[in-house]
């Protein structure tokens, strides 16, 4: 695959996205294997950031109807309460990703841990099936997702497993551990892209493939997140570990 044109791998890697950021499966961690695989190891991270920005396009527009009266009604009870729990988780994942940026950074370069973060993943999808504690108060249950949420910007370690399986694990429930999860990657995700935004080719040729970039990850995003949200109502979230523990032996050994 190493002679694809560009177009075919951006293509490729923003359906990779689209795909792995909403299901429990990491999509760093994919982005990465996707990359070796196309023998394309040197995509510039500025490919990366838009390839999030399609993901976030994908939330706003799927969650549109939830997101609306935080906006505009802000004040009332209970988004205002929404938002102060979205602000408590966001906290401790601001803090990691301020207090690691560099260490993370370097992780993106070397594959060797990246087996074990597929088999951490695989371990709390599991957890998330047989281990539910009594429902905690919601302020602390929503610092402990922000928590995990920051560990999960390590590559191979799912932000969507991640945030949704300790979600389930602290008693919220389906319906309300996918809603806030997702939510939950809006400022995540802006806050990442704020990081970098220096790496953003503000004049140049690249603007026409990042676009696609963005599109391509949005489209698929939305799909896959319409999916993701059928496989909670089934109670199936932890079917996805399976996979990671066959992808994570795959990468120990061939990667």
């Amino acid at each position: 695959m190493a002679d694809l044109p560009l177009v075919i791998k951006i293509i490729l890697l923003a359906l990779v996205q689209g795909v792995s950021e909403f299901f429990p499966v990491s999509s760093s961690g994919h982005l990465i294997v996707f990359q070796k695989l196309l023998s394309f190891t040197t995509l510039p991270l500025v490919y990366d950031i838009f390839f999030h920005l399609g993901t976030l396009l994908a939330v706003v527009a799927y969650f549109a109807k939830d997101l609306k009266p935080l906006a505009l009604r802000f004040y009332e009870k209970d988004n205002f309460r929404l938002l102060l729990l979205l602000a408590t988780a966001s906290l401790p994942t601001a803090l990691i990703g301020f207090a690691f940026k560099d260490f993370f950074e370097k992780l993106f370069e070397n594959t060797t841990y990246l087996g074990f973060c597929f088999f951490f993943t695989a371990i709390v999808l599991m957890a998330s099936k047989y281990l539910r504690l009594k429902k905690i108060p919601m302020f602390p249950a929503a610092f402990i997702i922000g928590v995990c949420q920051g560990v999960a910007i390590i590559p191979g370690v799912s932000r969507s497993g991640m945030t949704i399986g300790a979600a389930l694990i602290l008693g919220l429930g389906f319906e309300f551990s996918f809603r806030f999860s997702f939510m939950l990657s809006i400022p995540a995700i802006l806050g990442a892209v704020w990081l970098e935004a220096d790496k953003i080719p503000w004049q140049g040729d690249q603007w026409p493939l990042l676009l696609l970039a963005v599109l391509t990850a949005a489209f698929f995003g939305y799909l896959f997140l319409g999916v993701l949200k059928k496989i909670l109502a089934r109670e199936k979230f932890a079917c996805f570990a399976p996979y990671l523990l066959a992808l994570g032996i795959l990468v120990l050994i061939f990667l």
